[in-house]
């Protein structure tokens, strides 16, 4: 009997237990997983699983596990590159809208012929106190204007500009350019660039080659325009080398000076055009195509704006501050 009353209290004293851990899980929000033998309370095993890395049996033994570390899901976010400006990460910051830096666009102006009667006004003839206005505009804004040594090294060499630079072009060489330009850029002490014609030096409606030199030696870029100004593009190579290569060295002779540019006659030109270019040992070739000449362009194709006499101050603004119509 007393063997029978010891088992009954082993069993009470399990049952208790069990019930005690049930409790406990419910309170706390424990996992409590239970396998019996309904005929025999002796073969039962509870276990709770504390949520870390000890469970405790109904024989109240205590197991340690090292704990189970939890497999993270290597989420891929998408990659989101950085947008490029047609331009690009400015890192000179000015007070003008307009912005020059290490991806930037330097505006390159293109005039053709300057006349003294305002009634002789066309699409490349503009009449001089207009120039003149539009040019005090472009001083007055704070530009700096470059020569063509100096643009070259910038957009090819890596070399630095002021973060207002722009550059002045004439096409052709008029004798107006040497009347009535040459004053205006002398009283606002401005650089340009003059692509002439070599062929077409002639003192008539073109400059001499000695107005040319003076030009030259005072500091005006001449540069080259072709010798008979024929468009490019419908000419074959060897013609082309020619036109280039000639004009290139009648200049030289002229002004003493190396010649790295050429300005193509109406912007025309063709992939033996950009041949005779390299061939001729020119390092950089104007288009009339719209837009700013910039570091990721080719050398043998820079943009151009040309300008004539409907543009007034605001037009030459909105160049200056990267916006052209």
């Amino acid at each position: 009997m007393n063997a029978e009353n010891k088992k009954i209290k082993v069993l009470k004293r399990k049952r208790n237990l069990c019930i005690l851990l049930i409790l406990i899980a419910a309170t706390v929000g424990i996992t409590f997983i239970a396998t019996s033998n309904k005929d025999e309370i002796d073969n039962t095993a509870y276990t709770m699983n504390l949520g870390s890395n000890i469970h405790i049996q109904s024989k109240m033994s205590i197991k340690i596990e090292p704990k189970a570390e939890v497999k993270k899901e290597n989420k891929i976010e998408p990659k989101v590159e950085a947008k490029k400006e047609d331009k690009k990460e400015v890192k000179d910051i000015v007070k003008s809208n307009f912005v020059i830096n290490n991806t930037g666009g330097v505006p390159v102006i293109c005039y053709h012929s300057v006349v003294s009667d305002s009634s002789k006004r066309g699409p490349i003839a503009i009449p001089k106190e207009r120039f003149r206005q539009q040019l005090k505009t472009i001083k007055d804004a704070g530009f700096i204007t470059l020569t063509m040594s100096q643009l070259n090294d910038y957009l090819f060499k890596g070399k630095s500009i002021p973060p207002k630079s722009i550059v002045i072009t004439f096409d052709d060489g008029y004798i107006d350019n040497y009347t009535n330009v040459f004053p205006i850029l002398k009283e606002l002490h401005m650089n340009a660039t003059i692509f002439v014609v070599s062929s077409s030096l002639d003192g008539a409606r073109f400059m001499t080659p000695n107005e040319v030199k003076e030009m030259s030696d005072y500091g005006i870029d001449i540069e080259s325009h072709t010798v008979s100004h024929n468009r490019l593009s419908g000419l074959s190579y060897e013609q082309q080398f020619k036109e280039l290569k000639n004009s290139k060295e009648a200049i030289e002779k002229i002004t003493g000076k190396p010649v790295i540019s050429i300005a193509y006659p109406e912007g025309k030109y063709n992939k033996d055009t950009k041949k005779a270019f390299l061939a001729s040992g020119y390092s950089m070739g104007f288009t009339t195509a719209r837009g700013y000449a910039e570091r990721r362009d080719s050398s043998t194709e820079l943009n151009r704006i040309c300008v004539d006499y409907t543009y007034g101050s605001r037009d030459i603004e909105n160049i200056l501050n990267y916006v052209i119509r």
